[in-house]
């Protein structure tokens, strides 16, 4: 006759080591930019505007010359050529030309060091002739409570158009600054942002459910021995 092994009992037990009772489900949740992850004609209007050099030094200089004093507050810089960004209602948009650089950074706060987080950027469809830039992603941080020199990450990189670019970064410091820039190697570029969306993630435990015949379901537990310790 032949044995059928099974990896649980009927109460739901595991038979086998190495099961695991629970799932570990990532959880992204509250927002960490000013504004939220919206946008209005005030969102930059009126914001520090900072001229940058023109060399590939640009984002040192921006944060060197232009540190974002204020918490959870938009500022903005451009290089030689184009103007800062703009925003309207549930947009932003940024121009590039040869060359030439724009975008906006924040000083984030509340952030935990060691933490992931998840940066996520939804942008509207513009004209193909105006839509070939690159849009980059860094970080800068002050290592050690040195306020003198910030220390930048590596730039992350995508190619437009794209309808959403999403991705993550573990914090560095609870005030990580967030420097988002715009460039193109054609004549001129447009790129137009419906949002942006800084989340923290989280990893929750639930239990597991399996199939135990008979379409019958049992949510798996773990079986203690005599000394209250988990059987592995």
């Amino acid at each position: 006759m032949a044995i059928q092994l099974q990896q649980i009992n009927s109460e739901g037990q595991a038979l086998q080591s190495g099961l695991d009772v629970f799932l570990s489900v990532p959880v992204y949740s509250g927002e960490f930019l000013t504004y939220n992850n919206s946008f209005l004609v005030q969102t930059l209007s009126g914001t520090p505007d900072y001229n940058a050099n023109s060399e590939s030094t640009y984002a040192a200089d921006v944060i060197s010359n232009a540190p974002p004093t204020i918490s959870n507050s938009w500022y903005r810089y451009h290089t030689s050529g184009i103007t800062a960004p703009s925003t309207s209602t549930n947009m932003l948009s940024m121009l590039g030309v040869l060359e030439s650089h724009s975008g906006m950074y924040q000083k984030l706060s509340g952030l935990l060091t060691g933490f992931e987080y998840q940066v996520t950027i939804n942008f509207h469809s513009v004209p193909s002739d105006f839509s070939n830039g690159t849009i980059s992603f860094s970080r800068f941080y002050y290592a050690n409570q040195n306020f003198n020199t910030a220390i930048q990450t590596d730039v992350t990189t995508y190619s437009l158009p794209s309808k959403q670019v999403e991705f993550t970064f573990t914090a560095n410091s609870i005030n990580d600054i967030v420097f988002f820039d715009f460039s193109t190697t054609g004549e001129s570029a447009r790129c137009e942002i419906s949002s942006i969306e800084i989340k923290e993630k989280n990893n929750y435990l639930i239990p597991s459910v399996t199939e135990y015949g008979g379409n019958i379901c049992k949510v798996l537990r773990r079986k203690f021995n005599e000394v209250g310790q988990d059987e592995v």
